[in-house]
């Protein structure tokens, strides 16, 4: 089943940080806009908008769940522009507006020309964006934008503003720059607010491990962090995939990957495994609980080439384990598993 603009505003509700340092290490090049306590306070209310925002897409369900590309039920990745085009227009009018929006000295309103419109879309698209964001808090003066008329080339100043939160703009504004400047390649900064990409020092893995599997119970985040401690003094990398609104904290021998978590809008949380040496401990996986017998017999890799029936069954990903509190009743398999597993690397020496 087609997964709707609803169930991705729950999904990037869940991307969006809940907790956001109040101490943070800010890269100089945004300094140069404000000082370090007024950016984490924008960030921190720019954090709320989206919040809103995604609230807002929940409610309105009806209105806006258009898409052009129904994504495969297993791709992991999901290009928001061909299967949520009104989520990115809003995106990139936010990002127009961030980027090319001129901060007023008191910082409580954005001066813009009509550069902040969406170029690709038609002028009522344009206007329908700007009345979803005035639902969402922003203030847009300047163009009555339930006028149908009217032609964005004529429109020469417009002044943003967000009155339950003026200081949102900053954190608009840096997040944009941050989008703008520093986004590799599918990684979106602005909607995910990602707030460490306007940090000065490296990234911890584990504080983006434990940012992600926040949702899940205690117990689960605990066996996770557990296995993340083992496979690190075992002498694993570990490292974060994110792609668009995907996250995956991917644990490899050398350059070979063995496990990961995965966070999708498809799959939801799940652990992924790639192994290849199972056929070097059978005797212990026969004693392995049945469930996990079976989704290790299924083996990984294309589905036409295992001649899964013929068609994709998303073993590409890995042998997948769903992420949720039934994961505790094979944990200690788990364990033995991945432990059997790297033996097989480590006897190659």
């Amino acid at each position: 089943m087609r997964k709707t603009i609803k169930d991705m505003a729950k999904h990037l509700k869940v991307l969006i940080p809940e907790v956001i340092p109040k101490k943070y290490s800010i890269d100089s090049r945004f300094l140069k806009i404000s000082n370090e306590e007024n950016i984490l306070k924008g960030i921190l209310a720019f954090r709320d908008f989206l919040y809103r925002l995604c609230d807002v897409l929940i409610l309105e369900i009806d209105l806006h769940d258009d898409f052009k590309k129904i994504a495969h039920p297993y791709e992991n990745r999901i290009t928001i522009s061909l299967s949520y085009p009104f989520l990115n227009n809003i995106k990139q009018i936010l990002l127009n507006i961030g980027y090319h929006g001129e901060l007023q000295k008191k910082a409580d309103t954005l001066t813009c020309n009509n550069s902040i419109f969406y170029e690709k879309i038609s002028d009522s698209k344009n206007f329908e964006c700007l009345r979803f964001l005035t639902k969402c808090g922003l203030q847009i003066d300047g163009i009555d934008i339930n006028e149908k008329k009217q032609k964005l080339s004529d429109i020469e100043i417009l002044k943003i503003s967000n009155p339950d939160n003026s200081t949102m703009l900053l954190g608009l504004k840096v997040m944009a720059i941050a989008e703008k400047e520093l986004s590799i390649k599918y990684c979106d900064i602005l909607l995910r607010c990602d707030y460490r990409a306007l940090g000065k020092n490296k990234t911890d893995m584990l504080s983006i491990l434990k940012e992600t599997i926040k949702p899940l119970s205690v117990n689960v985040q605990n066996f996770i962090l557990e296995l993340h401690q083992i496979h690190l003094d075992n002498g694993l990398n570990c490292e974060a995939v994110i792609k668009d609104f995907w996250i995956k904290v991917m644990y490899s021998y050398k350059k070979k990957e063995i496990w990961g978590i995965n966070l999708s809008l498809n799959n939801d949380f799940e652990i992924t495994v790639k192994t290849v040496n199972t056929n070097r401990y059978i005797d212990t996986i026969k004693k392995f609980p049945i469930r996990l017998q079976k989704i290790i017999a299924k083996g990984y890799g294309c589905g036409r080439k295992r001649n899964a029936n013929g068609v994709c069954d998303g073993g590409c990903k890995g042998l997948c384990i769903p992420l949720d509190e039934s994961v505790l009743d094979i944990s200690e398999s788990i364990e033995l598993w991945f432990k059997k597993e790297l033996s097989c690397y480590n006897k190659k020496q």
